[in-house]
């Protein structure tokens, strides 16, 4: 696997571990087997999807409910609750979370009008 991509799933279980609740990566189907392996080495859980032809999205997370909420997230958020639910399912702070949203906010009100 590529040294890249295995330090950056290595990092995305670290913080799961930590209490993350969930991490994802975009990687090639030739690596998915690999990276599985190296969740299961964490003793974590991983979801995958398709992305695109020849790809896949990887998901790691550690507990069970959390594949739910990782399959009903918005893959294009656009309202208040999209950009709240996908900062707390990515582990973000509520201070980072509310920072975010008001900026955002800030900026469509600037660029609306």
């Amino acid at each position: 696997m590529n040294n890249s991509i295995l330090e950056k799933i290595d990092f995305y279980c670290d913080m799961v571990q930590k209490g993350k609740p969930c991490a994802c990566e975009a990687i090639q189907d030739r690596y998915v087997s690999e990276a599985i392996n190296k969740i299961n080495n964490f003793k974590l859980r991983s979801y995958i999807e398709e992305l695109a032809l020849g790809w896949k999205t990887i998901w790691v997370y550690k507990d069970e409910y959390m594949l739910e909420v990782i399959k009903k997230l918005p893959e294009q958020p656009k309202t208040i609750f999209d950009h709240w639910i996908l900062g707390k399912a990515f582990g973000y702070s509520d201070e980072a979370i509310r920072n975010f949203i008001q900026t955002k906010l800030l900026y469509n009100q600037l660029h609306d009008t």
